[in-house]
């Protein structure tokens, strides 16, 4: 595997939990893409699996980095100097409430909520929220559902 060799940085002690929660966010959404229906599944299982693939070959990275150098650098005061709890774990919640209502609203409707949600709390400007939030899912619905005529969790409420 002569790529893994191409790009080395110094292993730091964040890499540890960044690594720990990718790998957390892609087997929950393994999990979630083996229940869907076989048609619906392709395409999200692809992306689940290239997206632990990508972090499996980070992981990879910075292994073979320590092995090599024997040395781990220690940057978590620096990384959390200006760490604002209130927004990170206000939009993991939010991620997490977003995760579930798409089995109970489907995905568009849960979408849209989950977009207009998290940019008011993170306090972005009305305009542009509605406005990006519109654009996002006309894009989606053109592309996903009208164009590729992937079929979209409806929902427990509209199914």
């Amino acid at each position: 595997m002569p790529f893994l060799f191409i790009y080395f940085r110094k292993m730091k002690k964040s890499d540890f939990g960044v690594i720990a929660v990718l790998y957390l966010i892609g087997i929950a959404f393994l999990v979630m893409t083996l229940e869907l229906p076989k048609g619906a599944m392709r395409y999200p299982l692809f992306l689940t699996v290239v997206f632990l693939a990508l972090v499996s070959i980070y992981l990879i990275q910075q292994v073979l980095h320590y092995i090599k150098t024997r040395k781990i650098v220690d940057d978590l005061k620096q990384k959390f100097q200006d760490f604002q709890a209130v927004q990170f774990f206000g939009v993991c919640a939010f991620c997490v409430i977003y995760l579930i209502l798409i089995q109970k609203l489907g995905y568009y409707l849960s979408s849209v909520l989950f977009m207009l949600g998290c940019m008011l709390f993170l306090r972005v400007k009305p305009l542009f929220v509605v406005l990006s939030t519109a654009i996002l899912m006309g894009i989606i619905y053109g592309v996903f559902t009208v164009f590729l005529k992937v079929p979209h969790p409806v929902g427990l409420i509209f199914g």
